[in-house]
């Protein structure tokens, strides 16, 4: 018997980042061109998966500076993801 097509697509929604740290994510973004090569200009950090993802693009492709910064930003979301999970 196939799936209902509500049954394919049911994860759950995206959780809203707080303004701050979609402040500081988006600003790391910038900062770090190099490590976000696949960012479309148009896009906006706005969830927490945002700035995870942000976390370890800084950490994969970046250098020291933006390792440092990638760990910053998590001290700020690993409370956080805690709270959601």
């Amino acid at each position: 018997m196939a799936a209902a097509p509500d049954e394919l697509h049911e994860s759950p929604p995206p959780t809203p980042a707080p303004p701050e740290l979609i402040e500081r994510a988006s600003a790391l973004v910038k900062a770090h061109p190099e490590c976000f090569w696949f960012w479309h200009p148009d896009a906006r950090v706005r969830y927490l998966e945002d700035v995870r993802l942000v976390i370890d693009h800084l950490r994969e492709y970046g250098d020291r500076r933006a390792w440092r910064s990638a760990q910053e930003l998590y001290r700020c979301l690993s409370p956080l993801f805690k709270k959601t999970a």
